[in-house]
């Protein structure tokens, strides 16, 4: 185990090493002459581009040619640019520190100059040169002024030494060297600022050069995709194509001749070497064929089976199926090369050939991997033995007839044959091809299944069949109609995509499989990362799945992406433009700077869903895989998945109208237009949401939990945007808003803890004995499991009365919910034991009735009667206070009294 360590240790190194020179070989040039003379290289190269562009009728190879020169470029100048960018402003700064110094009068006192030179003043000393003691600026560094030489002295005579300068000259002599040292820098400032601004406009150019190249390839790729010509039932076209065969055969014939014959001329001089060399690999295949069929036919019995290895089994036998042919043909096509036996014109020929046999084998593999026809158990979709083995057969054969069909093209592309032709050709290899699907249809018929007599498809087969079904239906009826139009290109094309993204869904399907089951399997206790992490870094065992789910998620997400650049690749870079080249058959309206068309509509509402149902898998995949694997509780589990569903179904509105080009800040203007009758019609919607976003960021509800609003009780279920679900004891579900939540009062028995009180209440007769009660109430509640010994149950004597006396057990449960049962639990035992102590409870005493004997009682009946007829009299008055009535009034009054 150590020496395979060792040996990629080593190789990682000599990798790094080959890095790092390539790194240093790669570097950019120092100098502002070196950049200057890359740039002229550059400048030369863009010249050629734009002429090469010029040209009406460049073919996409050369286009793609084009724009890979154009890609280093632009690599290089970005780097040029990163370069000179920091070596500006360190010169600008540099400016900027001496550019006082030309305005400073020349008889300034030296502690004046001091500000204006970089370095202190210079001191008075014994030294010749007192210059040279101060500290010399960074870029350049100050120079010392020296006396000059005179040229009419002897030099065999000593000469004086020079004397020092006096303070005064001192100042002078700094301020000259910061005056040079200022022209100098100006000057570099000037030559890096052009050759930056050099370097800018060339990026730029190169970036509208690059534009300029995908818009034609798109163009390019449009008009060959929608060519339209006649239709291909037609009479016209068959009898133009008929009437140019013979020519192309006779043309063909040559070529195939000609090239034979340079064949045998360059073959001449090293017939020997050659020969020797095909023999070998023609003695090497029938040994490596029986090998690949002794392993595809190798028995699993007594395996088991698990995704992963159903994964490898597929991955290994498409390997073994296509390795023997596809080996066999680069091993010749390198024997070819080796001996110089190709030249230009039969190049793109052997290219077509050889990729038809790759595409044959690796279908045929990737058939017998998906389909297993003699291992029925392995069959990664299971139509049945009888659909098995026709699928492998109807697969292989489209493949078949799709690579001579490319084949057949290539020999009309080299002699020139005429379009008719070629779109013969290119037609009746989508109707054969259509054909074999339409075999493939009939026989997924249930009419058929049942008339064979086979038994039907396990589940999981019996959904892939239906989507086969509906898919390949939908195929047939594109490409039939698409060549009755005279659109053959454009079925031809679908044709190759659905196969190509056939391979590509196959492959994602075993990388994924295998990938994350690698990386779980290595990030286990039983693996070997898994264990290098426990022994080394101390992690815990529970934290490993975790970190094996996590990484497993991030593979699957990189090889999603990984697989939908493949599969567009056919279309280009560009691909997600090509819709933009039917526009012309749909309209469009503008709103102020928005165009807004309904394809783009569409657009815009696909990408809508593709972003929300990629939200939705990695929120699926949070919740069942990696959350339910980590320590947090089922509320905060509940709140991320929520806030990401939030999260994405926002960016998938944002994304959706930016590709109508609404950018945020247009939205940011509606928003503001609408505040005002957002705030009044949805004013209780947007209190409710913004209610529900504090609920889950704030948990102080959480999914779970046992709350109490008002009369109503029971678990929270879920919290949504605008309100909370509840669902009671009852089983019903109560719908809550989530203001009512926020500003209302609620009760909550799970919010700290899960521990809860219990209170049994008794009231036993009052000849009891108080230390008997408590001893029996603590022995019952310390017989129960589930009350906490920490706190310790109390028994509280709460009061006595004349019959009774009052007593409560307080106790602790460590689950709140279990409350109700461990109450029930502790009635019954104190009811036992009680009972066999022979306390009895006190008897419910009702109250005793009490009588009211009012004395005089008819004489308060009068009273009450002349109170009434007083204010009867009062209210009168009110009405009409004359003298008449009050004396009506006292009148009256006295004769009742008499």
């Amino acid at each position: 185990m150590r020496r395979p360590t060792l040996i990629f240790a080593l190789l990682f190194v000599a990798l790094a090493g080959l890095a790092t020179l390539a790194a240093r070989a790669d570097e950019p040039p120092t100098t502002l002459e070196q950049v200057n003379a890359k740039l002229d290289r550059t400048r030369a190269t863009l010249d050629e581009a734009h002429k090469t562009l010029e040209e009406p009728n460049l073919t996409d190879s050369a286009l793609r040619r084009l724009r890979d020169r154009m890609e280093p470029l632009q690599q290089d100048l970005e780097a040029t640019i990163n370069a000179l960018t920091p070596r500006l402003a360190a010169v600008e700064a540099r400016l900027k520190e001496l550019a006082p110094a030309e305005t400073k009068p020349p008889e300034a006192k030296p502690a004046e100059v001091a500000p204006v030179v970089p370095a202190p003043p210079p001191q008075v000393a014994p030294a010749p040169a007192p210059a040279a003691q101060s500290k010399a600026p960074p870029l350049p560094p100050a120079r010392p002024i020296l006396p000059k030489p005179d040229p009419k002295a002897d030099p065999a005579k000593p000469q004086a030494p020079p004397q020092p300068p006096t303070p005064g000259d001192a100042a002078p002599s700094a301020e000259a060297a910061a005056s040079a040292e200022l022209v100098e820098q100006r000057k570099l400032f000037d030559a890096t600022d052009a050759t930056l601004k050099r370097a800018r406009a060339m990026l730029l150019e190169t970036r509208q050069l690059t534009v300029q190249i995908v818009a034609r390839q798109r163009d390019l790729f449009a008009k060959t995709l929608f060519l339209r010509t006649s239709g291909l039932f037609s009479v016209d076209l068959w009898r133009a194509a008929i009437a140019d065969a013979p020519s192309v055969y006779t043309a063909a014939k040559a070529f195939l001749s000609d090239r034979a014959s340079n064949f045998a001329a360059r073959v001449e001089s090293r017939r020997v070497e050659f020969f020797f060399a095909v023999a070998l690999i023609l003695l090497a295949l029938p040994p490596a064929f029986v090998l690949s069929r002794r392993v595809l036919a190798r028995d699993h019995g007594g395996v088991k089976i698990t995704p992963v290895r159903r994964a490898a089994a597929a991955g290994w036998t498409t390997l073994v199926a296509a390795a023997v042919p596809v080996v066999g043909a680069a091993a010749l096509g390198g024997a070819l090369d080796g001996f110089d036996l190709l030249d230009a014109s039969v190049e793109p020929v052997w290219r077509r050939l050889f990729e038809a046999i790759a595409r044959v084998s690796f279908v045929y593999g990737a058939a017998r991997a998906v389909f297993a026809p003699t291992h029925p158990d392995w069959r990664v979709v299971d139509p049945g033995d009888r659909l098995a083995k026709l699928f492998v057969r109807l697969l292989t054969s489209a493949a078949l007839v799709l690579s001579l069909t490319r084949l057949v093209e290539q020999l009309e592309e080299t002699v020139q044959a005429s379009l008719p032709l070629v779109i013969v050709t290119r037609g009746l290899g989508v109707l054969i091809i259509a054909g074999l699907f339409f075999w493939a249809l009939r026989a997924l018929s249930p009419a058929k299944a049942s008339a064979e007599g086979e038994a039907a498809a396990t589940g999981k087969g019996r959904d892939w069949l239906v989507a086969a079904r509906f898919f390949s239906g939908l195929a047939l009826l594109i490409v039939l109609g698409a060549c009755a139009a005279g659109y053959v290109t454009f079925a031809n094309f679908t044709i190759m995509e659905a196969a190509w993204t056939a391979i590509v869904a196959f492959l994602l399907y075993v990388f994924v499989v295998l990938s994350a089951g690698g990386v779980e399997h290595a990030f286990s206790e039983e693996g070997l990362l898994g264990r290098s992490l426990i022994s080394g870094l101390g992690v815990k065992r529970e934290q490993l799945a975790p970190i094996g789910v996590l990484l497993s998620g991030i593979v699957i997400i990189l090889a999603w992406f990984a697989a939908a650049l493949l599969a567009l690749a056919p279309f280009g870079y560009e691909s997600n433009d090509i819709v933009s080249n039917t526009l012309n058959a749909f309209f469009s309206f503008k709103i102020g700077d928005v165009t807004i068309s309904p394809s783009a509509a569409v657009t815009a509402l696909g990408l809508f869903f593709i972003v929300l149902a990629a939200v939705q898998g990695f929120r699926r995949w949070l919740d069942t895989r990696l959350l339910p694997l980590t320590r947090l509780d089922t509320g905060l589990r509940s709140s991320i998945n929520s806030t990401l569903g939030y999260a994405g179904a926002i960016g998938a509105a944002l994304t959706a109208l930016s590709s109508l080009g609404v950018g945020v800040e247009k939205l940011a203007i509606v928003a503001g237009a609408l505040s005002v009758g957002i705030g009044f019609g949805l004013k209780d919607i947007i209190n409710n949401f913004v209610s529900g976003l504090i609920l889950l960021w704030e948990r102080a509800i959480r999914v779970g939990d046992w709350v109490v609003i008002g009369d109503e009780q029971g678990y929270v279920r879920r919290i949504n945007v605008r309100s909370t679900e509840i669902e009671t004891f009852d089983r019903a579900t109560m719908i809550v808003p989530n203001s009512n939540l926020i500003s209302g009062v609620v009760k909550n028995w799970l919010r700290g803890d899960r521990v809860g009180r219990i209170k049994v209440a008794i009231a036993p007769h009052s000849g009891v004995d108080p230390e008997q009660i408590r001893d029996l109430m603590l022995a019952a509640a310390k017989a129960q499991e589930g009350v906490l010994r920490i706190p310790a149950p109390q028994v509280m004597f709460m009061g006595m009365e004349a019959s009774s006396f009052k007593f409560e057990l307080w106790c602790y449960v460590e689950d709140v919910e279990k409350s109700s049962r461990l109450r029930s639990d502790l009635h019954f035992d104190l009811h036992r034991r009680l009972s066999e102590s022979g306390v009895k409870m006190a008897a419910t005493v009702e109250p005793p009735k009490t009588i009211l004997q009012l004395p005089e009682l008819d004489k308060l009946a009068t009273a009450a009667a002349a109170s009434a007829l007083a204010i009867e009299t009062d209210i009168v008055q009110l009405a009409s206070p004359d003298d008449s009535s009050l004396d009506e009034a006292a009148a009256s009054v006295e004769k009742q009294d008499a």
